[in-house]
């Protein structure tokens, strides 16, 4: 059985660091991913092998663009899980994705937010 969104939402929030759960903003692709995809973000590039469900951590969301974040991509049969560093927000050309916010660290104020949470 595929990855539900809850599952995966789980184990994104189970592979947060202490860093990230502190003071990032975590963010969703709302729908699978397709094997065989490759998702152009700026400044990098995703091949999906397996179908999945991706997250974006940024960091430090009260910087400005060029600091330490990063992508995970979760295998939705497996739950099996890659992490890719990154320097840019994938949000000004997302690859077609459709992204929704996911968490958002206590000490990080609705105007450093770049998405606002969605419900389902």
């Amino acid at each position: 059985m595929a990855l539900s969104f809850e599952d995966f939402v789980r184990i994104i929030s189970a592979e947060l660091t202490p860093e990230e759960f502190e003071n990032g903003v975590v963010y969703a692709a709302d729908s699978l991913i397709s094997a065989g995809t490759t998702l152009p973000f700026p400044g990098t590039s995703i091949d999906v092998t397996t179908d999945s469900r991706l997250a974006f951590i940024d960091r430090d969301p009260m910087a400005n663009w060029g600091h330490s974040s990063r992508y995970l991509l979760v295998n939705v049969d497996d739950g099996a899980l890659v992490s890719m560093e990154s320097r840019r927000p994938p949000f000004q050309d997302g690859g077609g994705v459709c992204w929704r916010m996911i968490y958002q660290a206590p000490s990080v104020p609705n105007a450093a937010v770049a998405l606002p949470q969605q419900t389902r």
